[in-house]
């Protein structure tokens, strides 16, 4: 099921959904971009789950992708249930994400949950409801130059004080010998805090999420060098960090085995890129900091 709203302006906007459940099994609820709104969520047969969300509709520019200008928000339902939805212009702070493929909306909806990429960024609704209206501005292969140069233009241009820029970076940083961990990697985090908080606007930095990969029956710590890089330009620019390589290591240790699930499942597994269920943990976690702040 899908509903769309046409002719929007750019801003923050208030959604209410109600499902009602035809029978009992779960239904996943997306919107602009596959945001998370629900996902695999248990409901009964005639049970009805009304929900209240602060959604962005923004302007993006990409290297890689279309640059997108959001004129419309849709909606769309996976599951035996009945949607209604209304959305209506109102003020929220904006969430803005900028990174990498780990980050970024994963706009395949593929054959399941295990069978396609999810960003954690896209999974951030699901969780801030209407805290925070979250507007993703990460893309694939990027890395702090690209995002310098590109992606935080429309974002600097667009931003308000009260709003909040999420950044992490590593990934690609680390296959450009210019992008060092203590050198260019550590100046373009810098540089992008300082130009976010020049425009009364916060800024945290995340250290980029580990990757699934066992060198002599241990999880490999390729990324380490980053994630100090990253820890060492939060505490230059008195900004918190969020420890996503500390949390995504400790996560896959104690779930063994059964962390492959929360990865990717091409036909052959992919050990970088969170699916659907991965985003989720990731971005549940980074929620819960948010609200220690």
């Amino acid at each position: 099921m899908i509903i769309r709203f046409d002719n929007l302006t750019n801003g923050e906007y208030l959604l209410k959904a109600e499902i009602t459940a035809q029978r009992d099994g779960e239904f996943s609820l997306f919107g602009n971009h596959r945001h998370f709104l629900y996902h695999s969520q248990k409901i009964s047969k005639g049970e009805k789950i009304n929900g209240e969300f602060a959604v962005a509709i923004k302007n993006a520019d990409f290297q890689k992708q279309d640059n997108y200008r959001d004129t419309a928000f849709e909606l769309v339902c996976q599951g035996d249930v009945l949607l209604t939805a209304a959305l209506e212009k109102k003020d929220f702070p904006t969430l803005y994400t900028l990174g990498d493929s780990t980050v970024c909306n994963q706009t395949h909806f593929g054959s399941g949950p295990l069978f396609r990429c999810g960003g954690w960024g896209q999974a951030l609704s699901m969780f801030s409801a209407t805290q925070y209206a979250v507007s993703n501005h990460a893309e694939q292969g990027t890395h702090t130059l690209d995002c310098l140069n590109c992606h935080v233009v429309p974002v600097l241009e667009q931003i308000k004080r009260g709003d909040l820029v999420l950044c992490q970076f590593g990934h690609n940083d680390q296959k450009n010998a210019c992008l060092d961990p203590m050198g260019g990697y550590y100046r373009n985090l810098v540089r992008l805090g300082e130009a976010v908080k020049e425009k009364g606007a916060d800024f945290i930095i995340c250290t980029p999420i580990n990757r699934l990969i066992y060198i002599d029956g241990k999880i490999n710590n390729y990324l380490d060098p980053w994630c100090e890089g990253a820890k060492k330009a939060a505490d230059a620019l008195s900004v918190k960090c969020i420890d996503l390589h500390t949390f995504t290591t400790r996560m896959y240790i104690s779930m063994g085995d059964e962390a492959e699930k929360l990865f990717y499942h091409s036909p052959v597994l992919d050990r970088t890129h969170p699916n659907d269920f991965g985003a989720i943990q990731i971005a549940r976690f980074v929620s819960s900091n948010l609200q220690r702040r």
